[in-house]
């Protein structure tokens, strides 16, 4: 799923959204599918929430989410390849497709347990992803901590995203 992911999200050549409802401002919660990454899924959310309450917070998570991944996206072309920053905000973008396509999945059949764990790691890469966007937006010279068991739980471990990432952009991969 790793390669997938980096041939596809970090080649496309136009920055998109991979929500067309949010399920916040709108009763709705739209994952738009990515070929090959991400199932598309739509559910009503306030039906939803009525039944497992723990939708309401995956959505929030999710619109979060899809905003930076969308703002990143924005910011990397700008970046060098030789700016480490630029890797890290990739990494990000990369695990946050990795929670939209489990996201989608879970979607398909919601059970409270899938869903609390999905928010609870999901939460854990809101905070890194902002943290993130904030020091290379500022230059800050912050040190993000980074919850490798949330990046496992998408199926996308921290070390394997950076080795792939350091390949994609021609640079000496940390382990093989």
């Amino acid at each position: 799923m790793l390669a997938t992911i980096i041939s596809k999200v970090l080649t496309q050549s136009k920055c998109s959204r991979l929500l067309s409802g949010d399920g916040v401002t709108t009763s709705e919660l739209a994952i738009n599918g990515f070929s090959g990454i991400i199932d598309r899924v739509s559910i009503d959310c306030r039906t939803a929430k009525a039944v497992v309450p723990a939708v309401g917070e995956a959505a929030s998570i999710a619109k979060n989410l899809d905003e930076y991944q969308f703002l990143m996206c924005s910011l990397v072309p700008t970046l060098p390849d030789s700016e480490p920053l630029k890797l890290e905000l990739q990494k990000y973008r990369v695990v946050i497709s990795a929670a939209f396509a489990l996201l989608a999945s879970i979607l398909k059949e919601i059970r409270a347990d899938n869903l609390e764990k999905w928010n609870s790691h999901a939460r854990l890469i809101l905070q890194e992803t902002s943290e993130a966007y904030l020091k290379a937006k500022s230059n800050a010279k912050l040190r993000v901590s980074v919850h490798k068991d949330a990046f496992a739980f998408f199926g996308v471990p921290d070390e394997k995203i950076e080795s792939a990432l350091k390949e994609f952009y021609g640079q000496q991969p940390k382990h093989k």
